[in-house]
């Protein structure tokens, strides 16, 4: 993962020549794979709209970069949830491997816990850096429609983006100290987010487990 500090002069640069398609199209890159933290560039757009700090000559709206973020994060999300949902059921060696390391038994379990419990796995999915492009994926391989994804997604992101732009706008003064502490936080939220799936995922095959002895006591003997 890129650093906030080898980011500075290349988000400067896409910035300053193309502004809200720039950080639409930062966006739409790293859900595509580019190794670049979605809160940097969000952040950085912030405070290149905040009027005494920015380094740009042009004024930036804040209205308008929360637009362009929230294009492109969830065009960006979108690329994932289509290579989830398509991407698997191509014909190359990759696809193959997935779906043998998936296989039949366990994408079932995988779309039943989706449809119980797909909107609030993905809406929390969204807030942990390192997971979220993840859920993104299983969404499109549990088969969730594309519109309940969208509106899921894009409620979760209105949360999200705006947080991450005012907070670079705000503390424009001291932008560099605060994306030095949301850095060291996220690690902390990253570790709580495993942590709390790792937690869940066990709580739901201990259930599992014990609705199956119990079915299994109650049934019939021959």
């Amino acid at each position: 993962m890129l650093s906030w500090i080898n980011l500075v002069p290349l988000l400067t640069s896409l910035l300053k020549q193309f502004t809200y398609f720039g950080l639409a199209a930062i966006l739409v890159a790293g859900g595509m794979g580019l190794p670049i933290p979605e809160d940097v560039p969000l952040m950085f757009s912030g405070y290149l709209s905040s009027p005494k700090y920015s380094p740009l000559p042009q004024h930036t709206s804040v209205l308008l970069m929360i637009t362009a973020g929230m294009l492109g994060v969830i065009c960006g999300d979108s690329i994932l949830w289509y290579v989830g949902r398509y991407g698997l059921d191509a014909n190359n060696f990759l696809s193959r491997h997935v779906r043998k390391a998936l296989g039949s038994k366990r994408r079932l379990i995988l779309e039943k816990h989706f449809r119980k419990h797909g909107n609030l796995t993905l809406f929390v999915g969204r807030f942990i850096p390192g997971i979220r492009a993840l859920v993104f994926a299983l969404c499109g391989v549990s088969k969730m429609r594309y519109l309940r994804f969208v509106i899921v997604d894009g409620l979760a992101a209105l949360v999200s983006v705006p947080t991450f732009i005012f907070i670079g706008y705000h503390f424009a003064a001291q932008f560099h100290r605060v994306i030095q502490e949301v850095a060291r936080i996220k690690h902390i939220v990253v570790l709580a987010g495993i942590a709390a799936l790792i937690v869940a995922a066990a709580t739901y095959l201990i259930h599992r487990r014990i609705q199956a002895r119990a079915a299994k006591i109650q049934k019939p003997l021959p």
